[in-house]
């Protein structure tokens, strides 16, 4: 008897080969898989999700469903904080030491972050001020000047969000760029990651790294499900965002123990949908979101999808001082698909140009040392007669 074999093409015997392999996170291939993928539609999602608000066109659809508790913004930072768990946790085990491992994440967050606070004080900021007063007289005198704006936020800790009394008329007033805000608490969060594997707490004794996740977690599931389906204030967003970064880095720890199924996948998703509406949300969404987020990095076909061009952290620096100019210039006027589609683009727009212009350059210096600076060359022998 003849056994006629069906023939994949190569892509499909590649990804049957990955499907029968992967078993759990420790099946994880670092160097080709979807996180960039997922880092660029979690800020198109925060795009998507700050439109709403910032061009007046009222609650955006998860707001709306869950009466403001949850919106998609948030779950987009929620991902991004998971993802970042995960790769920090591994950097800092790859990493040469503390120093190393700090200097790294400075050169990650920094350059472009300093970058952005000065084109939204000394760009976006005169386009706006210029529109509401067709004048730039004043402008570099007033209360909150655009310096103290660079100044004061340099260290990622917002202290100025105004500049020179702006924005005061439009659907989210006087906030030039709130999505920066987070930077810091991720900032936090690689420290912490510094401090507890430099005392030994990430290889020698993992199990004592599930402390600050069982204390960020339980508390966060505590608080939301005595307040219910009420507006959640800043400090408990604060540690959701810590709970969300501590799954990731547990995740890495204990990757060999983490299954990954699709159908666990599967029952997470509806388990989030059922859960939203009610006070059990913040439970069900810290491991559901989670293990979504770590199983669609694994299993998404878009792999190395930003292995040359990386704009996911310019657009998030980026798009909300976008969307403000555009609202202060009355583009909502022409509809949300118009203002989304303006805001995107020339968020995207930008995100390249901190792409080309400072994140890769300050990347590349990610293996200088100091000391090379101060090293004497090597003498040359004398010429051969």
């Amino acid at each position: 008897m003849t056994v006629i074999r069906r023939q994949l093409p190569p892509a499909g015997r590649a990804q049957e080969r990955f499907d029968s392999a992967v078993n759990t996170l420790a099946d994880f291939d670092f160097r080709s898989n979807s996180i960039g993928f997922l880092r660029l539609l979690f800020a198109s999602m925060v795009v998507f999700s700050h439109s709403f608000n910032l061009g007046g066109f009222g609650p955006e659809p998860l707001s709306k469903l869950t009466g403001g508790v949850e919106d998609i913004g948030t779950v987009a930072v929620d991902g991004f904080f998971v993802l970042s768990g995960l790769l920090i946790t591994r950097s800092f085990e790859k990493t040469a030491g503390l120093g190393s491992y700090l200097w790294h994440r400075v050169l990650r967050i920094f350059p472009a972050f300093w970058v952005c606070l000065f084109a939204v004080a000394f760009g976006f900021a005169p386009l706006m001020f210029m529109r509401e007063r067709a004048t730039f007289s004043g402008f570099l005198t007033s209360t909150d000047p655009p310096w103290h704006y660079v100044t004061a936020n340099a260290f990622l800790v917002m202290r100025q969000y105004n500049i020179a009394g702006l924005l005061a008329n439009v659907p989210y007033p006087s906030v030039l760029n709130h999505s920066l805000w987070t930077l810091q608490y991720e900032f936090y969060c690689y420290l912490a990651v510094g401090a507890l594997g430099t005392v030994g707490l990430l290889n020698r004794r993992p199990f004592a790294a599930l402390m600050p996740l069982f204390a960020c977690a339980g508390l966060f599931c505590l608080v939301t499900w005595v307040r219910g389906l009420e507006q959640v204030p800043t400090v408990l967003r604060v540690l959701e965002l810590y709970s969300f970064f501590s799954i990731g880095a547990c995740a890495y720890l204990f990757r060999d123990r983490i299954p990954i199924r699709g159908t666990w996948a599967l029952a997470s998703f509806i388990l989030i949908a059922i859960a939203l509406q009610t006070r059990s949300y913040g439970i069900i969404l810290l491991l559901c979101l989670s293990y979504l987020t770590i199983y669609t990095a694994m299993r998404l076909p878009f792999r190395n999808f930003d292995k040359r061009v990386d704009l996911s952290y310019g657009l998030y620096i980026y798009a909300f001082p976008t969307q403000q100019l555009l609202t202060s210039f009355g583009v909502p006027a022409f509809g949300f698909l118009a203002y989304l589609g303006a805001a995107y683009a020339t968020s995207l727009a930008l995100a390249a140009f901190s792409w080309f212009g400072i994140e890769r350059t300050s990347l590349s210096l990610k293996y200088f040392r100091l000391e090379a600076l101060f090293r004497k060359p090597l003498a040359q022998p004398p010429p051969i007669a």
